[in-house]
């Protein structure tokens, strides 16, 4: 079932989690254009999902948030296959989503702005209104 399939893995989450926020991590590659999921998302994603959120309950507003020392962005396929993305969040570099989300798999690439870039990133989901510095930078290597 293709839609498990994920470059670094699944994030299940149910209303009420905890830690809030959720914070995973990895690096996203400029390997396809983001137009080939959305025609208004830009930049470069990964062929394969970056991690898949599996929501065992549906959430009326979650927030997903990407941070990078990169200028990244961040483009989700719902599991009805409405697509959101953003690239960044009012006076800030980090991108960030806030949508209900329903039962199911939505997928979750984080994009970079040219091809063939690379850009480590922390990923993090809320249901509480939150700041992206709550969300750690990735180290430098």
């Amino acid at each position: 079932y293709e839609h498990s399939l994920s470059r670094f893995g699944v994030v299940p989450l149910h209303a009420g989690f905890s830690p809030d926020p959720r914070v995973v991590g990895g690096a996203a590659l400029g390997e396809v254009s983001a137009k080939s999921i959305h025609r208004k998302c830009k930049g470069w994603i990964s062929k394969t999902p970056d991690y898949v959120l599996d929501a065992d309950t549906a959430f009326l507003r979650l927030h997903v948030l990407a941070r990078s020392r990169s200028d990244v962005l961040l483009v989700v396929r719902k599991p009805g296959g409405a697509v959101l993305c953003n690239d960044n969040r009012s006076g800030t570099k980090d991108p960030m989503i806030r949508s209900d989300f329903p039962i199911g798999s939505t997928q979750v690439w984080i994009g970079v702005h040219e091809a063939g870039a690379r850009a480590d990133y922390r990923l993090g989901f809320s249901e509480v209104k939150w700041k992206s510095s709550s969300i750690p930078l990735p180290d430098l290597d």
